[in-house]
C-alpha cells in the first residue's frame, strides 16, 4: 500500500531531530521554527563560544536563549501529539506488519480502530468497547475504513500537559496579555486582571493570521522559484555565450595567425583572459543570488511547512503554543525583498565577440568583448598606429613646453615624438589619410575677467593624405599666464599650429582673445574658422585683426593689448615697454609661428598672451590682448568692458568642418588614421 497523503506532506526532519536523528525526546522550537531535541540543544551550546543565543544547525539563524537557557525555550506539543497519529498511519502503510489488538493481552488481530483511544481493536474488545458506559460513545471504524479515510479521519489528541503552575491543573485558557497558555486557576491569581480566552476561541483568528501570511508566503515563494529559474536561464544563456564567444575569438584568431602569428596569440590569450575573467565574474555573482534565492526558498518552505501543519493538524492548544513565533517567523520572511536577494542581475545575461574587420588592414588586433553592462575588453596590443592626442604638455604661459615627460606614454605615437623650442616634431607612422582635430586655447581670466565669460579657441577638422616618414610640426596653443588676482585685462590665448617642417599649414586653430572687464563673453573675443583675425570689441576703438596668416598691427589707442601673433607675423607692441610704435603702456605682441610663436609679455600681474601667438596687456587696466592663430586676433582698447578679437583658422584639408568659440581650455591637436 502506498504511503498515505499525510507522510507524503510531512518531511523526515519535522518528525525527527536532525542532530540525533531519532524520535523527539522533549523537543523545543526555535524562532525558526526547526525543533530539535533539548538535550541535543543543550550539547550543542556547549560548543557554541556564545551562550546566550543558539545557531540552528539547519538554517543558521539565531535564537536568543531565556535566562536559564534551552530549558526554557517553548515545547513543540504539537510534535508529540503528532506521533500518535504518525504512529498510526504508518501501520496502515506498513504492508509487512499485521495490526495486532491494542486493548487487550492476547494481541489479537485488530479489525477496527478507535479514534477517541487511539487503539487498534479486536473484534471482542470492540464488543467489549460498546458494553462499557465509559467507551460506549467512542467512534470505532472499521481498518479498511480507516485506511481508505486515514487523511480524513481524526484521532484525539493527547490531553492538554498540566499547568507549570498548579501541577493538578489542565491547560485550557490562552493570556491574550502574556501570549502563553493558563490554567483556571492561573486565571484567578497570577493573571487575574489579565485578558484571556479560551484556546477554541483564540484559535480561530490565530488560523485565520497563519492562514494570511501562508497566502503571501506562497506568491512570495512563486517569485523566488521565478528568480530561480531566471537566474539558472541566464547562467545558462552566460555559458553558451562564452562557448560561442570563444569560438568566435578562435576562429578569428586562426584566420590572423597565418600573417602574425606571434601577436595573435598573444591577443588571442588576451581576449580569452578577459571572457574568463568576465565570465567568472558574472558565474559568481549568479551563484551568489541563486544561492540567496535557494536559502530564502527554504527557509520560507520550512517555515511555511510548519504553519501549514500546525494549522491543518494542531490542536487549538497546538496552535497558540507557537502561534507567535509562526506569525514572527513568516513576517520577517516575508519582509525580505527580491531585489535584495537577487542584487543587481541584469535583465539578460549577455557577453560577445565583436570582431576587429579592420585589423587585416592596418593593425593586427582581433577585437573586443562586450558585456552586458557596456563594459568593452580589448586586446590592447596593436602593431599599428590608430589615434594620437598632442597636448600642452601641461604647460601654460607665453613659453612652450621643455619636455615630453611621460606624457605620451603607452600611447599609439610614443616613441614617434620629439620635442624642441616647445614644438612637437611628429613622425607619421604609415602612409595613408588621417583625420585631424586642432583646437585653439582660451583666454586668460582674472577678479574682473571670470572664466565663464572668457573668449574661448576655434575647433576645426580635416583629412590629410600623409606619407610614412613624413614629419609635421605641432604647437598647442596654451592659455595665458597666471590669473589676474587684482588688475583688469587678461591676454590672449595660444592659437595650435600643425604644419609640415618647412612651415607650410595644414591646419590651424584660432585661439581666444582676452578680455578687459568682460560681463559677458562677447563672440569678437572666440577663436574663429575664419581666415581672418576677429576685430576687438566692447570698447570706444575696434581695431581690426589680421589677414592673410600676419599679426594684428591696427591700434592707437593709450594701452592697446598686444595684437596677436599669425603664422608668418608677429601682433603689434605697446610702446613704451616693448619698443612697438604705439599703444603707450600696452601689451606685447605675440610672435608669429615662424618666429617660435612665443606669447607676449604682460606690463603688470604677469598678464602675458599664450603660446601660440597670444597678445599680452597692461594688467593694470588697458586693452585685452588679441589671440593667436593663423591671422592675430585685434588689439582691445583701454576702455571698460573691452576684449581683443580671436585668432583666425586655416584648414587645407577635405571634408573640413569646424566651430568657433568651442573649446574652453588649452589647445590641442588629436591626430587618427582613418580607416
Amino acid at each position: 500500500m502506498a504511503e498515505s497523503k499525510l507522510l507524503n506532506r510531512l518531511s523526515e526532519d519535522f518528525l525527527e531531530c536532525q542532530i540525533c536523528l531519532q524520535p523527539y525526546r522533549r523537543p523545543k522550537v526555535l524562532s525558526c521554527l526547526h525543533s530539535f531535541c533539548q538535550q541535543c540543544l543543550e550539547e550543542l551550546l556547549k560548543k557554541q563560544k556564545v551562550k546566550t543565543e543558539l545557531d540552528c544547525p539547519t538554517c543558521r539563524s539565531k535564537t536568543l536563549l531565556p535566562g536559564v537557557g534551552v530549558a526554557e525555550l517553548k515545547d513543540n506539543f504539537f510534535v508529540e501529539s503528532l506521533k500518535d497519529t504518525i504512529d498510526v498511519h504508518k501501520k496502515l502503510t506498513n504492508e509487512g506488519e499485521s495490526l495486532v489488538c491494542g486493548s487487550c493481552e492476547t494481541k489479537s488481530g485488530a479489525e477496527s480502530f478507535c479514534t477517541e483511544c487511539g487503539f487498534f481493536l479486536c473484534d471482542e474488545c470492540v464488543a467489549i468497547h460498546r458494553r462499557i458506559t465509559v467507551t460506549r460513545g467512542h467512534q470505532v471504524i472499521g481498518v479498511e475504513q480507516l485506511k481508505a479515510e486515514s487523511d480524513t479521519v481524526k484521532i484525539k489528541p493527547r490531553p492538554l500537559p498540566p499547568c507549570s503552575v498548579h501541577s493538578q491543573e489542565a491547560l485550557k485558557f490562552f493570556c491574550i496579555d502574556c501570549s502563553e497558555a493558563i490554567c483556571q486557576v492561573c486565571t484567578a491569581l497570577s493573571h487575574k486582571d489579565h485578558k484571556y480566552e479560551y484556546f477554541t476561541d483564540t484559535a480561530v483568528k490565530a488560523k485565520e493570521d497563519i492562514r494570511a501570511l501562508l497566502a503571501k508566503t506562497e506568491k512570495k515563494m512563486g517569485d523566488l522559484k521565478n528568480a530561480d529559474q531566471q537566474a539558472k536561464a541566464q547562467k545558462t544563456e552566460l555559458e553558451k555565450n562564452v562557448t560561442d564567444t570563444i569560438e568566435k575569438i578562435k576562429r578569428k584568431a586562426e584566420q590572423t595567425r597565418k600573417d602574425l602569428v606571434a601577436l595573435v596569440n598573444q591577443q588571442e590569450a588576451e581576449l580569452l583572459d578577459c571572457v574568463n575573467t568576465v565570465s567568472q565574474t558574472r558565474r559568481k555573482e549568479i551563484s551568489i543570488a541563486i544561492e540567496e534565492i535557494e536559502t530564502t526558498t527554504v527557509a520560507l518552505e520550512s517555515a511555511a511547512e510548519f504553519g501549514r501543519n500546525i494549522v491543518e493538524h494542531g490542536s487549538e492548544f497546538d496552535i497558540m503554543a507557537v502561534s507567535g513565533e509562526v506569525n514572527i517567523r513568516l513576517k520577517k520572511l516575508l519582509q525580505v525583498k527580491l531585489a535584495d536577494i537577487t542584487g543587481e542581475l541584469p535583465a539578460k545575461a549577455y557577453i560577445a565577440f565583436e570582431e576587429d574587420k579592420t585589423s587585416g588592414m592596418v593593425r593586427y588586433r582581433l577585437g573586443e568583448v562586450k558585456t552586458t553592462q557596456g563594459k568593452i575588453y580589448k586586446s590592447h596590443k596593436n602593431s599599428g598606429f590608430r589615434t594620437a592626442r598632442f597636448t600642452t604638455l601641461g604647460t601654460t604661459g607665453r613659453l612652450g613646453p621643455t619636455s615630453l615627460g611621460t606624457h605620451y606614454r603607452g600611447q599609439d605615437h610614443e616613441g614617434l615624438v620629439q620635442l624642441k623650442d616647445g614644438i612637437q616634431y611628429f613622425t607619421v607612422p604609415d602612409t595613408g589619410k588621417y583625420r585631424v582635430e586642432a583646437a585653439g586655447s582660451a583666454a586668460g581670466w582674472g577678479v574682473h575677467n571670470p572664466k565663464s565669460a572668457r573668449g574661448r579657441g576655434a575647433v576645426v577638422r580635416g583629412t590629410f593624405q600623409l606619407q610614412k616618414g613624413e614629419v609635421l610640426k605641432i604647437l598647442a596653443g596654451q592659455e595665458a599666464g597666471g590669473e589676474n588676482t587684482s588688475g583688469l585685462s587678461v591676454g590672449g590665448g595660444g592659437g595650435t599650429f600643425v604644419t609640415k617642417t618647412d612651415n607650410t599649414p595644414l591646419i590651424v586653430a584660432g585661439g581666444a582673445g582676452g578680455g578687459y572687464r568682460m560681463h559677458g563673453r562677447n563672440p569678437n573675443s572666440d577663436g574663429t574658422t575664419a581666415t581672418t583675425g576677429q576685430t576687438s570689441a566692447g570698447g570706444q576703438s575696434h581695431f581690426a585683426g589680421g589677414t592673410d596668416g600676419k599679426g594684428a598691427t591696427q591700434g592707437s589707442a593709450d594701452h592697446v593689448g598686444g595684437g596677436g601673433g599669425g603664422l608668418l607675423t608677429d601682433g603689434a607692441s605697446g610702446q613704451v615697454n616693448f619698443g612697438g610704435t604705439d599703444g603707450n603702456t600696452g601689451g606685447e605682441g605675440g610672435k608669429a609661428f615662424v618666429n617660435g610663436g612665443v606669447g607676449g609679455r604682460g606690463v603688470y600681474n604677469n598678464v602675458e598672451g599664450g603660446f601660440g601667438g597670444g597678445g599680452g596687456t597692461n594688467g593694470l587696466g588697458g586693452g585685452g590682448g588679441g589671440g593667436g592663430g593663423y591671422s592675430g586676433g585685434g588689439r582691445g582698447d583701454n576702455y571698460n568692458g573691452s576684449c581683443g578679437g580671436g585668432g583666425g583658422s586655416y584648414n587645407s584639408g577635405s571634408d573640413t568642418s569646424g566651430e568657433g568659440g568651442a573649446n574652453d581650455g588649452s589647445g590641442y591637436v588629436i591626430i587618427t588614421k582613418d580607416i
